[in-house]
């Protein structure tokens, strides 16, 4: 689980160097890429999977994982890394509202309070008063909301499916999904797209996007097979948060301030809380899509 973390944090490192492309593109391409390389490996039935129209939830899914992504990759490459990992990572924050409102599941105390302690830490980290609100972090705060919501829909579509399927159908469905953003990509396609980055740099990027997400599933897969309780590495989750950190400080020479460091404390303490707190929650949390890969 700690290395499916890492790749996370690599997968918003890498974004970074893809800045000559529009965001739209990125985003597209970070499923399209995956989607390819799994080709070769999918049968009939995965193919099947991808093509039905009955699992109304994955398709739903494809969606909520397209937005989530969409937003990660656009705070990754305007913002702080840091900023963007954590926001996202308050997914498991919302999971337990979410199924509340959507499947009626019922709160427990336990959940509240982590609730309240993650969204201080969100409070924290945005200071709302001092600064107002800054639309890069509220992008990625509304990318943790969609991720969260990915994984209830994942949680009620694919629990029965082989993970290569799941994956593979994933995959597939958010590339087509996502073919409007490759349209719109291309109306926005700057005159100069290597001017940021050279063609070499923003290959290897995309390769190695792809190889993160891919090996974030694959890891998570492994991590979780024959728990009973996913929220046993649950900390774990949480390892791109002080990786991020790290290589904003190395590479971009951007060092987190107090309140940062603080509020991320409270976020991760808070979902760790919440994750625990439901039963149902954890599994959904645990599984988290190639986004979260993601």
């Amino acid at each position: 689980m700690a290395s499916a973390s890492v790749c996370l944090a690599l997968l918003g490192l890498l974004s970074r160097y893809t800045r000559g492309l529009p965001p739209e593109l990125v985003t597209w391409l970070r499923f399209a890429i995956p989607g390819l390389i799994l080709v070769g490996l999918a049968r009939r039935e995965d193919w099947r999977a991808v093509w039905s129209f009955a699992d109304r939830p994955g398709w739903v899914r494809a969606v909520a994982v397209i937005v989530s992504q969409g937003c990660f990759v656009l705070a990754a490459m305007r913002g702080d890394l840091l900023h963007a990992v954590l926001l996202y990572n308050t997914g498991p924050l919302f999971i337990p509202l979410i199924a509340r409102a959507w499947l009626g599941e019922r709160l427990r105390p336990s959940t509240l309070y982590g609730l309240a302690v993650g969204f201080a830490g969100v409070l924290v980290v945005l200071q709302p008063g001092r600064h107002g609100l800054d639309a890069n972090a509220l992008v990625s705060l509304f990318g943790g909301f969609a991720m969260a919501a990915s994984q209830v829909l994942f949680y009620r579509s694919a629990q029965h499916q082989p993970p290569f399927r799941t994956q593979f159908k994933l995959y597939l469905q958010a590339a087509m999904v996502g073919l409007p953003l490759a349209l719109i990509a291309c109306w926005r396609m700057p005159a100069q797209p290597f001017a940021a980055q050279p063609p070499l740099v923003l290959v290897l990027a995309l390769l190695g996007m792809a190889a993160c997400s891919l090996g974030s599933q694959s890891l998570r897969d492994l991590a979780y097979r024959g728990m009973d309780n996913a929220s046993t590495l649950a900390p774990l989750m949480y390892v791109a948060v002080p990786v991020s950190a790290a290589l904003d400080w190395l590479l971009f020479g951007h060092a987190a301030r107090a309140a940062t460091l603080i509020g991320a404390a409270l976020i991760v303490a808070g979902a760790i809380a919440a994750l625990r707190g439901s039963r149902r929650a954890a599994p959904v949390a645990a599984n988290s899509n190639p986004g979260d890969p993601a």
